[in-house]
């Protein structure tokens, strides 16, 4: 297949997933590449001096190279291990008081890749409710470099507006308008070093930081849970605040997110699961379909090129053998 039969479509609607889904299973991504503190939890009661003192632009933690990038889609960092079918859910618990609150996420690994940047990225799909009614649905796509990096290299995230969607303003690529992947999760965290990229687009506002909190926080507590050796991120913006802080542990991964100096939510990991073929079909299938839309409705994803099946395991095969049936019926 040329590089031309992957660009897309705009004025055909259900094209698109029927020509990419049934033609272009890969091997590996990397084989098509070209060239809280303890007392209080996770949620800070004051910024850190490194946080506040500096509100310019925050350099990358390191340089991005697609050479460095040898099996991008093997999201398989200690402090966010996210192989495909797995699925987390977290819920939102009142900072006072403990109550449970209707606002919940679900993020998904999809047997699906997308190339970005020149990086073979892996696709999440993440949807959040609030009082039982979808209010988002998004693809995320993120990958880990040679040096253990997660990076984030574009989203698309839907509005969802009595159950049908609501427009994309806010989606941003890596290397369209002057966009800039930047890294969630580094592989070798440090707490002495200054604060780094995490994402910018400027044509939708975005610049997003990150700053290392602690490497090994011991009681980290959820409901009903505490953790130790913790890894803390501070994700902050010197255009917006209050800034979230991301509590990550070794071999299960993120496990609360907060925001700093409020009296809101606390979003709490209450479950992490490895998906059935069907489940995994599902989640491939909803991720299809909005990229589908995608292609219609933003130009700035009508800049990248299809996403494609990754040939990762048995399951994986068996969601594309099921998708292929489907998109013939």
């Amino acid at each position: 297949m040329h590089a031309d039969d992957l660009r897309p479509r705009r004025t055909r609607r259900r094209a698109l997933p029927a020509v990419v889904l049934a033609a272009t299973l890969i091997a590996t991504p990397a084989a098509a590449q070209a060239t809280p503190d303890p007392s209080t939890g996770p949620a800070a009661t004051v910024l850190p001096p490194a946080a506040t003192a500096d509100p310019g632009p925050c350099p990358p933690l390191t340089r991005f190279r697609p050479r460095n990038f040898g099996d991008p889609a093997d999201l398989d960092n200690p402090h966010q291990p996210l192989p495909a079918g797995t699925e987390i859910t977290l819920q939102a618990v009142a900072n006072d008081g403990g109550a449970l609150l209707p606002h919940v996420i679900v993020l998904t690994a999809t047997d699906l890749v997308k190339n970005i940047d020149g990086v073979w990225t892996r696709v999440l799909w993440q949807h959040e409710w609030r009082d039982g009614v979808a209010v988002e649905s998004a693809l995320v796509f993120q990958a880990q470099d040679d040096h253990g990096n997660i990076w984030q290299l574009g989203e698309y995230p839907e509005l969802v507006d009595n159950e049908l969607p609501a427009g994309a303003p806010e989606t941003w690529i890596a290397g369209v308008a002057g966009a800039r992947a930047g890294i969630v999760v580094p592989g070798d965290p440090d707490r002495d070093e200054p604060p780094y990229l995490r994402a910018e687009a400027p044509a939708v506002g975005l610049l997003q930081c990150g700053l290392v909190i602690r490497t090994s926080a011991d009681e980290v507590c959820a409901p009903a849970i505490c953790y130790d050796d913790v890894l803390v991120v501070e994700e902050f913006s010197p255009l917006l605040a209050p800034p979230v802080r991301r509590s990550y542990v070794p071999g299960i991964g993120l496990v609360a997110a907060a925001q700093a100096n409020s009296d809101g939510e606390t979003l709490f990991l209450s479950g992490r699961r490895s998906l059935t073929v069907a489940e995994r079909l599902a989640a491939d299938w909803e991720a299809v379909q909005l990229e589908d839309r995608a292609y219609e409705t933003s130009e700035v994803y009508a800049e990248t090129t299809p996403l494609r099946f990754d040939a990762g395991d048995d399951d994986a095969a068996a969601v594309r053998r099921l998708m292929a049936d489907r998109l013939r019926h």
